[in-house]
């Protein structure tokens, strides 16, 4: 996806990131993953053939999203605490890099993973293959649910941490609701509507009490798996893990809960009033992101943003609907 968030990285650049990250091995071959939505990403093939991967975040003159500021090392960091606390298969950083020597934006190489999306493949799946990748994802996103931080709220180094759920996630709305007005941009609800609508939720978020680690991105398009037998292969993508709610996982929203997963990751909290309640407000929440984000991004077909406008007031409703 073409996005203005997207740092360009010139081939002469690519290899002197990979004689340094490679202790001055030679770079044979760079192309970008154009998949992405935010961060750039290119996968770097070297001379005796090992591959990587690397990802650069955007320019320092880029305006992001309060949220995405510092992503990058969010993502650094999350993929090391999976990597170390759990078997789920996200890629090893090999090298990480804000020094702004080569490109005046952080970046990191990491692993390359073998694979194609599930979001391109999903279709062509038989329906048992689908279940059992179903089934690997709420296994391994139990297990990273089960990682626990000291505070709750995002995991840039920069971010501010919060002693309570409630605090941490009126933050993050509010601060979204901030972005919009400061891009004007114009919603189906009013801004004033919308920060009634998450106020509702905030008694239910003092349930929850213990930080765990949400990586809250996991789609379809962030997941990899071999072509030929289906098998899960990897996890893309965790540069939005925060410390908070399993519940805000995007797999729990209605539209997006599949049998084999559901049976493997469904968190008992999910069937409490507050639970559900949470529940519609991260909803409203994900669909307020995908609604502002593009006059951030500059893409070329808002579609997704269209989309998500669509969404607003009936998320409201549910959300309201919920409150006893």
């Amino acid at each position: 996806m073409k996005s203005i968030s997207k740092t360009p990285v010139s081939f002469e650049a690519a290899r002197r990131i990979a004689a340094d990250a490679f202790d001055g091995e030679t770079l044979a071959a760079c192309e970008e993953l154009t998949d992405g939505w935010f961060n750039a990403a290119y996968a770097l093939r070297l001379a005796d053939g090992r591959r990587a991967v690397l990802k650069v975040a955007p320019l320092p003159h880029v305006e992001v999203l309060t949220y995405e500021r510092d992503i990058l090392r969010a993502e650094v960091e999350a993929l090391r605490l999976t990597r170390a606390h759990t078997d789920a298969p996200v890629p090893d950083v090999l090298w990480f890099d804000d020094s702004a020597t080569h490109v005046p934006s952080a970046l990191f190489v990491m692993s390359f993973v073998p694979g194609v999306s599930l979001d391109k493949l999903r279709k062509t799946l038989a329906s048992d293959a689908q279940d059992a990748v179903d089934a690997a994802l709420g296994h391994h996103l139990r297990a990273i649910n089960s990682i626990s931080g000291s505070s709750f709220g995002l995991l840039a180094p920069s971010a501010v941490r919060h002693a309570t759920w409630r605090d941490a996630f009126t933050a993050l709305w509010s601060a979204l609701l901030d972005d919009g007005a400061r891009k004007n941009v114009e919603l189906p609800v009013a801004y004033h509507e919308l920060r009634a609508a998450f106020t509702l939720a905030s008694p239910a978020c003092e349930e929850v009490t213990e930080p765990q680690l949400v990586y809250w991105d996991l789609w379809d398009g962030n997941v990899l798996v071999d072509p030929e037998t289906g098998e899960l292969q990897g996890m893309l993508d965790l540069e939005r893990a925060l410390w908070g709610d399993p519940l805000m996982e995007t797999q729990l929203a209605p539209s997006e809960r599949r049998p084999a997963f559901m049976a493997a990751y469904r968190p008992a909290a999910l069937d409490t009033p507050g639970g559900q309640l949470r529940r519609a407000a991260y909803d409203l929440y994900l669909h307020l992101v995908m609604s502002i984000e593009g006059a951030y991004r500059q893409y070329p077909d808002d579609w997704i943003g269209d989309y998500a406008r669509g969404q607003l007031a009936g998320d409201i409703e549910r959300l309201r609907s919920r409150v006893r």
